[in-house]
């Protein structure tokens, strides 16, 4: 089967077909390198390459200078907030996620619970050569994700249940299986107030979420510190939480606030002075 196209900008049926199967799987991981795409799609290696360069030239898709995975681009990303109506949402915690992921020299990430899934709504990378990338724009497993958890233990049981009537998928060695035994994590994390994954989706990174309420005080989202497992632990996460559970405050006052931006450096300022 060949899949060869010749020109950036002349797209066959087929080609288009596996552009859109592309960004689809860049949904999905987060990130993907070359030589995944092209088992993925059963396409030869040049071509995952083309492909993947045209959605870069589109700003589609961009390549991590480090990993050399390729994640979705800004317009995707763009694409993906005005489609959910997230961006008050996103606008509102950027300052707050900066200024978080600035203190703790970690990655953090603001995420939304959408059926099984996360979606990851916005994040802020840490600036160490060893880090957690950020995933802006992918979607994971929910049951598998620090956010994930802090959002689903305040949905009813059946709720939960309802989601995953088929079943949970295993990812890595670590991620829970048995819907029994996430209801009783679930329980823990409305007792505690947050969650953790400890290596669930990728088997390298922990990290701690709590959620953050609307100005209605609905909880719309989860506000999440993820860090290689070779700098962190599960007992030096825990201790994160009331930071966390500070910041989600200060983004909810925020929402509520109806001064905007101007409130949110008196805000930021008084967490500099606290911090």
């Amino acid at each position: 089967m060949s899949n060869d196209f010749s020109s950036k900008d002349s797209l066959p049926n087929d080609a288009i077909s596996k552009c859109l199967k592309t960004l689809q799987i860049l949904g999905e991981r987060g990130a993907v390198r070359v030589s995944e795409l092209s088992r993925e799609l059963d396409v030869a290696a040049s071509t995952a390459h083309r492909l993947l360069n045209i959605l870069r030239i589109h700003d589609f898709a961009e390549q991590d200078p480090l990993s050399r995975r390729y994640l979705l681009g800004p317009a995707a990303v763009r694409l993906a907030r005005n489609t959910r109506g997230d961006q008050s949402l996103v606008s509102t915690a950027r300052p707050h996620l900066e200024w978080l992921s600035a203190g703790l020299d970690e990655t953090v990430n603001l995420v939304s619970l959408d059926g099984q899934d996360v979606l990851f709504l916005d994040g802020v990378e840490s600036r160490q050569p060893l880090r957690v990338a950020t995933r802006t724009g992918a979607r994971v497993p929910a049951y598998t994700t620090a956010g994930g958890k802090a959002l689903l233990a305040l949905l009813p049981p059946l709720s939960v249940r309802s989601r995953y009537s088929m079943g949970l998928t295993r990812i890595t060695e670590s991620t829970l299986i048995d819907i029994d035994a996430l209801e009783i994590e679930l329980a823990q994390v409305r007792n505690c107030g947050y969650g953790l994954n400890l290596g669930e989706h990728l088997e390298d990174i922990l990290a701690i979420g709590v959620s953050v309420e609307s100005a209605a005080g609905t909880p719309i989202a989860a506000l999440t510190v993820a860090a290689p497992a070779s700098r962190s632990n599960r007992e030096q996460l825990i201790t994160l939480a009331p930071l966390l559970h500070e910041v989600s405050l200060r983004i909810t006052t925020d929402l509520r606030s109806p001064s905007g931006d101007t409130e949110r450096r008196v805000i930021l300022a008084s967490l500099n002075e606290s911090g």
